[in-house]
């Protein structure tokens, strides 16, 4: 090495000369030759090992998750590829969003060099409860600044001892002793006599009946406090519909409680029989007494109870289904009871159940016939209003995200969790704060009644999507179940709506469910008009075209539902695609999902605002013929709503509040008598509808 290395080193002085001294033009290329033999040049053909010069002639880039490569040549011909191994990525944060009490924090990550994103959670850090309870709503706050989260305060348990389910067989041997009791009573007693038994206020006849009665108002008393703990297995159910035990409780409770029922009138007979017949049926009329003797008779039929059994299965069997709307179990499953439904009708001594429900279960004034002129009413002025409020609502702009919290707040954040939710509506509460004036001996607080739903434990959350409030009757005491997404303030006002009527009249009264269901969205509608004072004005344009939309979705649903019941129960169409339907003769289960399209059509709903699927959703199955009732009563509210923004909040609460308090006065009113005493028109009044568009029109 050193020796080549001198040997460069002359040259380089050689060279240095060279160019100083003009040497003869051969000795420059003997210089050069000797050069390139040392530095390794390629001296030409004759000189030794061709040495390759390789240059990049194709090559794909290598990515995060994809190798690349090279592709190379010498002009003599080689070729090369290598590979570029994947870069991975290169993940950088690029957000954070820390934490909260109730929700869950997070990091997003993103690639430098691709669109790769990665996120990490994190979970909430929990609520920091108060020491102090909010009075005006038994709520505790949450301490963390920024945090608007609530609970409920725990209940001191008042009503544990009703609410906790206890029936078991040690219940039902005291109630079998009871009835064989009563049967022995009767079947012992002389058989009727109109010489010997006619009704006497005194004697021994009368001592007699006296002494039987007083064992059958005990084996009443026994079946009402049955009929409660049905009703409170029910509840526990609705609270965890997953728990199988609790769904076998409530299940095996359904079935009894019908057995015991049968077994109940079967004393009916018995009792016109024997000699105690004009005490017991003292004040009736014979037409009176011969209906309660068929009805009664009925539901002591076998046969009457297997299919309510049935029935029973097949809610049951519709609740545990996870898709309802995309399964094909539910056209199945609502043929058969709208089979059993019309031979129940058919035992009652009724040609179909159309005529029995609305007549019996739903107390209706009307029929189902009746409500053809409704329909033609809704499409003419409802439909209309709904296409372009519909419209509107998508229009909606120029919202900021505290209007967006606003408006949740009033119509979606749950009343027992968000403080404005609960803050606004106490503050309704409030402000329907009375004693019921038309009757000085029934002063009852609207705040006061909700503290108290809220404190004492009838109050009730779960895991079933619904509300609703009930009435259990050997306790005297309404309940109320709030599931989950059934739980904000619009749906709170219209339960409480339910609720004060059962803590007023008491269920001492036969109520249309009409009514009924007007007492619920009445106070639905008053509350969002309430409420504007408590939210921007953007906000509350945000609420009114929600609700206002919802209302007219409701009314129109309603109809549809029923226009559908109506054409299986009584398989009769001739609606938009009747040829199609009807071709047969006969409705068939897989073309329900046609008709329900073909009403939404024959309505006049624009296709885009249409939902074909909503017969699906369980009401036809859980609640058959009924929800005629909610279109009624959402008509009746958007006039309270109405009057609300007309004549102000005062008219249209005293309107409201007439809809309880009309039992003071006459507690016989029929619906219509009932609006009619509030200062309402009927929803069979043109003039309803024509008012009802003005103010759709100015929104």
């Amino acid at each position: 090495m050193k020796k080549i290395l001198t040997l460069v080193l002359a040259l380089m002085l050689v060279l240095s000369l060279a160019s100083c001294t003009l040497l003869p033009e051969e000795m420059n290329a003997k210089l050069e030759d000797i050069k390139n033999s040392i530095l390794g040049t390629d001296p030409g053909p004759d000189d030794g090992e061709h040495v390759h010069n390789f240059v990049v002639i194709d090559s794909k880039d290598a990515t995060c998750t994809k190798a690349g490569y090279e592709k190379l040549a010498c002009d003599c011909g080689e070729k090369q590829e290598h590979e570029l191994e994947a870069l991975g990525h290169d993940m950088q944060k690029v957000s954070e969003i820390p934490a909260k009490c109730a929700q869950y924090g997070s990091i997003t990550y993103k690639c430098s060099r691709c669109t790769k994103k990665e996120s990490e959670a994190f979970k909430p850090t929990g609520h920091t409860w108060s020491d102090e309870v909010i009075e005006a709503s038994r709520l505790i706050p949450c301490t963390v600044e920024g945090c608007v989260g609530t609970k409920l305060v725990d209940s001191n348990g008042t009503y544990d001892e009703i609410l906790t389910f206890t029936f078991g067989d040690e219940e039902k041997a005291v109630l079998a002793a009871k009835h064989e009791e009563m049967a022995n009573i009767l079947a012992t007693a002389d058989r009727y006599d109109e010489t010997l038994h006619a009704y006497a206020e005194e004697g021994e006849l009368y001592e007699s009946y006296e002494a039987a009665y007083a064992v059958y108002e005990e084996y009443s008393d026994l079946i009402f406090e049955a009929q409660g703990q049905y009703t409170v297995a029910m509840t526990l159910y609705y609270c965890d519909v997953k728990n199988k035990d609790l769904e076998k409780t409530y299940e095996d409770m359904m079935e009894y409680y019908t057995e015991l029922v049968g077994k109940f009138y079967e004393l009916s007979q018995p009792w016109y029989d024997s000699m105690y017949r004009e005490f017991f049926f003292y004040g009736a009329t014979e037409e009176e007494i011969n209906a309660f003797l068929f009805d009664s008779n009925a539901l002591a039929d076998p046969e009457y109870a297997a299919l309510k059994d049935r029935n029973d299965e097949i809610e049951l069997e519709f609740n545990s289904l996870s898709n309802p709307v995309g399964s094909t179990k539910v056209p199945e499953l609502y043929a058969e009871m709208v089979a059993n439904n019309n031979r129940i009708a058919e035992i009652l001594g009724y040609d179909n159940y159309l005529e029995y429900a609305y007549e019996n279960i739903y107390e209706r004034d009307y029929s189902y016939q009746d409500v053809a002129a409704f329909v033609e009413y809704v499409k003419e002025y409802v439909v209309p209003y709904y296409n372009m409020i519909y419209t509107k609502w998508g229009s909606i702009s120029g919202y900021t995200d505290a209007d967006i919290e606003d408006y949740y707040s009033i119509v979606s954040y749950s009343f027992f969790e968000d403080m404005k939710a609960n803050t606004v509506f106490n503050d309704y509460i409030d402000m329907m704060e009375m004693g019921f004036s038309s009757n000085p001996d029934k002063v009852i607080s609207f705040s006061d009644e909700l503290n108290a739903l809220v404190l004492n434990g009838n109050l009730f959350r779960g895991t079933y999507q619904g509300a609703y409030v009930t009435y259990i009757a050997d306790a005297d005491l309404p309940l109320a179940y709030f599931g989950e997404g059934y739980d904000d303030s619009t749906t709170v006002a219209h339960e409480f709506g339910h609720y004060m009527n059962e803590i007023y009249n008491r269920s001492e009264f036969d109520q249309s469910y009409d009514l009924l269901e007007t007492h619920s969205q009445g106070q639905e509608m008053l509350y969002i008009f309430f409420a504007e004072d408590y939210v921007s004005e953007k906000a509350f344009e945000l609420v009114e075209t929600y609700q206002m939309l919802n209302t007219l979705n409701i009314i129109m649903a309603a109809l549809q539902v029923d226009t559908f019941e109506q054409a299986i129960y009584l398989n009769s169409y001739d609606g938009y695609n009747s040829e199609i339907i009807m071709a047969d003769g006969k409705i068939t289960a897989d073309e329900y999902d046609l008709l329900y399209a073909s009403i939404s059509e024959d309505f006049g709903i624009a296709k885009e605002y249409r939902n074909d699927e909503y017969w699906r959703y369980g009401m036809t199955i859980t609640s058959p013929c009924y929800y005629v009732s909610y279109s009624v009563s959402a008509i009746n509210a958007l006039q309270i709503y109405t009057d609300a923004n007309n004549k102000g909040f005062d008219v249209a609460k005293e309107s409201y509040l007439k809809l309880f308090t009309y039992t003071d006065e006459n507690p016989d009113m029929i619906t219509e008598e009932v609006l009619e005493y509030a200062g309402l028109l009927s929803y069979n009044d043109e003039q309803l509808y024509v008012k009802l568009s003005a103010f759709l029109r100015s929104i």
